[in-house]
């Protein structure tokens, strides 16, 4: 208690000091107003010197050279080359065409510079008078003058984009944007600091410069289009969405008659030719033909490990390299047979369960279902909502609503196509659209052998192999690996009893069969993915220990410190998790995967040369040896067994995953060489399959896997080979109708149980029955068993964002 006193007297000593400077500072100021004013002048200008220094110095960010700026005008593209040096795709500045001066007609100019920049043939790429007219308006008099950037600061935005700081950012850019503007106004004439901008210009939808705008919304090259076209497009860049002359047609043609009363103003055009000019707004729009790319995904992936290593070892010229416009060759580890099984498998089970989805899907998070959800969704339509408010009756209301026409609709591989769809369909299918990713990684090296991020780049940009998400029961070989690096045994017995924990806010976890009594081996237990005893397994082991576990197996996500952790309630990415499991098939190394397999630059030069890297231990041998085993049972007697039916030749180990209520499923399968994993489910958390048997990870993510061990399966020169033990069988029954403790003192002396298993498996060669399979790869659902699903576990978060549907 004395010392409690003495801090707060201290504190109130500070604050009693505090306000009697404060005090003096405000009678200095009330005394001596012009010369307080002309101190905090000359403080705010050093303030603002010394900022201008610091981002000159590159405190913030390293300015491009004069050189690097000499390249943009027609910047060199990089390649990007599969391991056996194929070309697989193309780096380009902003993915942009680029059109020629001669292609950018005077309208398109006067246009820009009279709604942009009056003043931009006379400025030095800074104008003045425009900061001026901003500081005395908008911040003075608290009035909307408009932006102070000229055309060459835009450029340098559009360029070089506007990074996030952690204090300052809109002025930091700014000013990193004069500098950079100062440069390009050296090197570059008026026109070619015009070319630029049109060249490097967003006009929305995914859509760089001049000349894919001109195509997109006129269908014609950008040289020929009219003055009321040149008006639209250059009134587009002030909001690209908000005036899409496509989706808001008057916004569109207000604003052009915004950039025609500019060119009016400052006598670009006759009077004359401006009213001429103000006709009905026309577009003559052309949809975007996207053909699927699922390389695009593995490209981006290889860009952000790019650009991490750009950062760090920039060229002896301090110049950081770019991808976009130094003419790199970048060589990647990516094999493309197992890239195209990889494309190939996702595709077509992505093909199949969609169909299923269709017809099967069911909203378990909405009170009343899938109907409830869809009138929901159905009453926030805005073309809905417009006619409730103009007074249409319901019945006027539900014919508009199931009335068919044809709506646009993206189907993989092929882009946006007409599909006749009423106003309910278009909105189920926005919402109950499947999506998928699948990874391959050598567990040995690390490398990244084939990478699906999507079902379709054009459709998605979410990379599906890099984004966390609900793990489900994947998780669990880590809290197991975990448990026998504290001790426990395979052959170790825990009830499988239904139990409250009061401490945990009477958390009760569940088992997916409900079925309850008896005990399970530790084995059995994550061969069958029981509930009940991973979860005493968990509480046994100590949380503190299986995320540390976690953490030496290369998962870097966050994860939250609750037992409900084993069920897999923590979002983790598809990339981690099969990092984990790489750690288990390679016999317990930590392996950091990578993609990039070597830099060259322009001239053939080597920039960089990967080595694969080595993080330590996970576990002991013996333990990693066990944890194989355990898996092994996953596939031939557990969750997985529907691996079984591909009759792969392989003793391949793995773990199924589903979480609540079917919304995602997982599955991840390992060689001794390879891991692959894949993830299926569905962005939007208030849809799922109706049933597990439809929606679990052994019927939607394990046929892709499945689909590419099978191919290379058949590989003349092998890449496969099988797990081996030192023994054949877990000495102790997977199940036991006792309780633990007298099932582990029966299986100390149950003599029979592995003469047993000798005979099951020797008649089981001899008459080698064929495995059924359904139609979307997998073994008869009534003939396997399904994960326990996360139930009643803790943290889960349910996604019930509102769902846009694009008419």
């Amino acid at each position: 208690m004395r010392k409690v006193n003495m801090v707060l007297k201290g504190v109130k000593n500070v604050l009693a000091t505090s306000r009697r400077r404060l005090t003096k500072v405000l009678v200095y100021v009330r005394e001596h107003p012009f010369k307080s004013l002309f101190f905090a002048a000359i403080a705010g200008l050093f303030s603002l010197f010394l900022l201008f220094l610091v981002i000159y110095m590159g405190a913030f960010g390293k300015l491009p050279t004069k050189a690097y700026l000499k390249s943009l005008k027609n910047p060199v593209t990089s390649t990007i080359y599969a391991s056996n040096k194929e070309p697989i795709g193309y780096y380009y500045l902003q993915n942009r065409s680029n059109a020629d001066s001669s292609q950018i007609g005077s309208s398109l100019k006067q246009a820009l510079v009279a709604t942009e920049d009056v003043r931009f043939y006379e400025h030095g790429g800074i104008d003045y008078q425009s900061y001026a007219r901003v500081l005395i308006k908008s911040i003075i008099l608290q009035q909307n003058a408009g932006g102070g950037s000229t055309i060459t600061q835009q450029v340098a935005k559009n360029l070089f984009g506007r990074e996030e700081q952690f204090f300052l950012s809109t002025p930091i850019n700014k000013i990193r944007e004069i500098f950079i503007a100062g440069r390009l106004e050296s090197i570059y004439d008026k026109e070619d600091i015009i070319l630029l901008y049109f060249n490097t210009v967003s006009f929305g939808e995914n859509v760089y410069g001049i000349e894919k705008a001109s195509s997109r919304f006129f269908n014609k090259p950008p040289e020929e289009l009219t003055l009321p076209e040149s008006a639209t497009l250059v009134g587009l860049l002030k909001a690209p969405s908000y005036y899409n002359p496509r989706r808001f047609p008057e916004r569109a043609e207000q604003r052009r008659n915004v950039v025609l009363s500019q060119m009016l103003k400052y006598n670009y055009i006759t009077e004359e030719t401006f009213t001429e000019a103000q006709i009905p707004m026309k577009v003559d729009y052309q949809t975007p033909k996207k053909v699927s790319s699922f390389s695009a995904y593995f490209k981006d992936y290889v860009a952000a490990e790019f650009a991490v290593w750009a950062a760090e070892n920039p060229s002896p010229d301090g110049h950081i390299y770019d991808l976009e416009a130094d003419g790199l060759s970048i060589y990647t580890t990516l094999n493309t047979n197992i890239q195209k099984y990889a494309e190939s498998a996702l595709q077509r089970q992505a093909d199949n369960l969609q169909k299923l989805m269709d017809t099967y899907w069911a909203s378990a998070t909405t009170e009343g279902g899938k109907e409830v959800l869809l009138k929901k969704l159905v009453d926030q339509n805005n073309q809905v909502r417009q006619m409730r408010q103009s007074g249409k009756t319901e019945a006027e209301i539900e014919a508009f609503v199931k009335d068919k026409r044809n709506r646009k609709y993206w189907v993989i591989g092929k882009g946006y196509e007409d599909q006749m769809q009423s106003l309910e369909d278009s909105i189920a299918k926005s919402i109950n659209r499947l999506h998928a990713g699948v990874i391959a990684v050598s567990s040995v090296s690390g490398r990244i052998m084939g990478y699906v991020g999507g079902i379709d780049y054009g459709f998605s940009q979410i990379d599906n192999v890099t984004t966390p998400r609900q793990v489900g029961s994947t998780f669990k070989p880590i809290t197991y690996l975990a448990a026998l690096q504290a001790g426990e045994e395979p052959c170790n017995y825990y009830d499988n009893n239904l139990v409250t924990y009061s401490k945990y806010e009477d958390w009760r976890p569940r088992n997916s069969n409900n079925r309850y009594g008896g005990s399970y081996s530790m084995y059995g237990a994550l061969a069958n993915s029981v509930n009940t005893v991973s979860v005493t397994l968990q509480l046994k082991t100590g949380t503190e220990r299986v995320l540390e576990q976690a953490k030496k197996m290369g998962i870097e996500s966050e994860l939250p410190n609750v037992p409900s952790i084993v069920l897999g309630t923590a979002d983790i990415s598809l990339l981690e998790m099969v990092t984990a499991y790489a750690s288990i098939s390679n016999g317990g190394n930590k392996i950091k995967p990578y993609a990039i397999d070597r830099i060259e630059d322009e001239q053939g030069n080597i920039l960089y040369e990967a080595k694969p890297i080595y993080e330590g231990r996970v576990a002991s041998t013996e333990n990693i040896k066990a944890i194989q085993k355990m898996m092994e049972g996953v596939i031939k007697e557990g969750t997985g067994s529907r691996l079984l039916g591909y009759e792969i030749p392989y003793n391949l180990i793995g773990k199924t995953g589903t979480t609540q209520n079917n919304g995602d499923g997982w599955f991840i399968g390992c060689s001794p060489e390879l891991v692959v994993g894949s993830w299926v489910g569905t962005f939007d958390k208030r849809v799922q399959f109706a049933t597990t048997s439809m929606g679990s990870g052994s019927n939607t993510a394990l046929p892709i896997v499945a689909s590419i061990f099978k191919n290379l399966s058949y590989w003349k020169r092998p890449l496969l080979s099988n797990f081996e033990y030192g023994f054949d069988y877990f000495p102790c029954r997977p199940f036991v109708e006792l309780n633990a403790k007298e099932a582990y003192e029966f299986a100390q002396t149950d003599s029979i149980y592995l003469q047993e298993l000798r005979v099951r498996d020797t008649l089981a060669v001899l008459v080698d029955a064929p495995i059924t399979i359904d139609s979307v790869q997998g073994i008869v659902p009534g003939q396997i068993a399904f994960d326990s699903i996360v139930k009643d576990s803790l943290s889960i978060e349910l996604n019930t964002s509102k769902t846009e549907v694009n008419q």
